[in-house]
C-alpha cells in the first residue's frame, strides 16, 4: 500500500506541473477504470471469421453506436459541473474554468494531445461472458462472444493493437520483414471500464476538475499567464480522454469496457484510413487494427481462452461449423475452447 501511495503522490506532483498522463493515471487508480478481467467481444459469424482469419479488430465510430447520447453524455456532465463550480471559486479560477468550457466545443482538443471530439472510435468489449442482453441483438441467429484472456494479453508475448495501414506501410518499408517492424503508435490491449452509475460519474468529474484547478493554481504561482496556458491544456486533455467512458445508465446491462482511439489525425501524421460498411441501413465508419504480439510481430497464437456460441435455432450447427473452421485455419488449439451459451433463448 505504501508503494501505491508513493506512486500516487508522484503522479499528483507531475499532474500539478501539467502532465495529463499523470492526471489520468491518478483517476484510473482512484476509480479502478482499467479492466483486469477477461473480456468478451460479441460479434456475428461473419465478423468472427474476419477477426480470426485476418487477425483484425474493427473500432466503430462512437456516434453510430446504439446509445444516441454517446460522447454528448460525458461532455454535458463536464460542462454542467464546470459551470456549477465557477460560483464557488475565485475570479481568476472562474475565468480559467470558462476557458475550459469554451475549449470543449472545439473539434480538436486544445491540449498537448490533439484528441478529436468528432472522430472518436471505440473497440467494444464486455465483462459479461454470456449475456442475454447482448445475444438478443442477433435474433434467431447465434452470435459469438470471443473471450480474450487478460493474463495472456498482458504477459509476454501478449498482444497489442496497430492500425492496419500503419503496419502495412512499415512492412513495405522493411521489405516484408515482420521482425523489423516497430510501429510508432502501437496500443496495448488495455480496455477501460465504462461508467454507468450517475453518482460515480459525478465523483470522477469533480475529481478531474479539482486536478485541473490544482494544476492551474500551482502553475500560476510563478507565472499568471503560464497558469492559464498549462492549466487549460492539462484539463482539456484529461476531459477529452475521459468523455468516451461515460454512458447512460440504461445501458448498464452491457457491462461494456472499451479501447478508444480519438487521435485520428495529428500534425505531421498521415492519419488513419477510415473505412465504411453497411449496418442496418447506415454507412458505419470504422478503423481496422491488426492484432500483434507485444514485440509488434504476428501472433503465433491468439490469446483467447474461450469462444462462446450464443443461443439460436442453429446453435449446434454453428458450434460444429466454428470448430471445423478453426481446424482448417490452423487454430486447432482453440477447438476445445468452443462452448455453447447456457441461456436457452430463441427469438420467436
Amino acid at each position: 500500500m505504501a508503494i501505491l501511495d508513493e506512486y500516487q503522490e508522484h503522479c499528483r506532483i507531475l499532474a500539478e506541473n501539467g502532465d495529463p498522463l499523470s492526471g489520468i493515471s491518478l483517476v484510473i487508480n482512484q476509480f479502478d477504470l482499467i479492466s483486469r478481467a477477461d473480456v468478451y467481444h460479441y460479434t456475428d459469424i461473419s465478423g468472427f471469421i474476419s477477426i480470426m482469419q485476418k487477425r483484425e479488430l474493427w473500432a466503430s465510430h462512437i456516434a453510430f453506436m446504439n446509445d444516441k447520447s454517446e460522447y454528448l453524455h460525458g461532455k454535458e456532465l463536464f460542462q454542467r459541473q464546470l459551470r456549477g463550480k465557477i460560483a464557488s471559486v475565485s475570479g481568476r479560477e472562474g475565468e480559467f474554468l470558462r476557458q475550459v468550457i469554451k475549449g470543449l466545443d472545439n473539434e480538436l482538443g486544445d491540449g498537448f494531445f490533439t484528441a478529436s471530439s468528432k472522430d472518436v472510435f471505440s473497440l467494444s468489449f464486455s465483462h459479461a461472458r454470456d449475456s442475454l442482453e447482448m445475444w438478443r441483438g442477433y435474433g434467431k441467429n447465434s452470435g459469438i462472444a470471443i473471450g480474450f484472456s487478460h493474463s495472456k494479453c498482458g504477459s509476454l508475448p501478449g498482444m497489442c493493437l496497430i492500425r492496419r495501414e500503419m503496419y502495412e506501410r512499415l512492412l513495405a518499408e522493411y521489405k516484408g520483414n515482420a521482425r523489423q517492424v516497430r510501429p510508432k503508435y502501437e496500443q496495448g490491449f488495455i480496455p477501460w471500464t465504462v461508467l454507468y452509475d450517475d453518482e460515480r460519474k459525478l465523483e470522477l468529474v469533480e475529481s478531474t476538475i479539482e486536478l485541473g484547478l490544482g494544476c492551474f493554481r500551482n502553475q500560476s504561482r510563478e507565472n499568471r499567464k503560464r497558469g492559464f496556458a498549462v492549466g487549460v491544456s492539462f484539463l482539456l486533455d484529461m476531459i477529452f480522454y475521459l468523455i468516451p467512458f461515460f454512458k447512460h445508465q440504461g445501458f448498464a446491462g452491457e457491462e461494456e469496457c472499451r479501447i478508444v482511439d480519438h487521435f485520428v489525425k495529428t500534425e505531421g501524421d498521415e492519419g488513419c484510413n477510415i473505412q465504411f460498411h453497411e449496418r442496418g441501413g447506415i454507412a458505419l465508419p470504422f478503423i481496422r487494427y491488426k492484432m500483434m504480439d507485444k514485440y509488434c510481430r504476428p501472433l503465433a497464437q491468439m490469446p483467447i481462452h474461450e469462444i462462446v456460441v450464443g443461443p439460436g435455432v442453429k446453435q449446434d450447427k454453428v458450434i460444429e461449423s466454428v470448430k471445423y473452421f478453426l481446424e482448417r485455419n490452423r487454430m486447432e488449439y482453440l477447438v476445445s475452447k468452443v462452448l455453447a451459451s447456457d441461456i436457452p433463448y430463441i427469438e420467436t
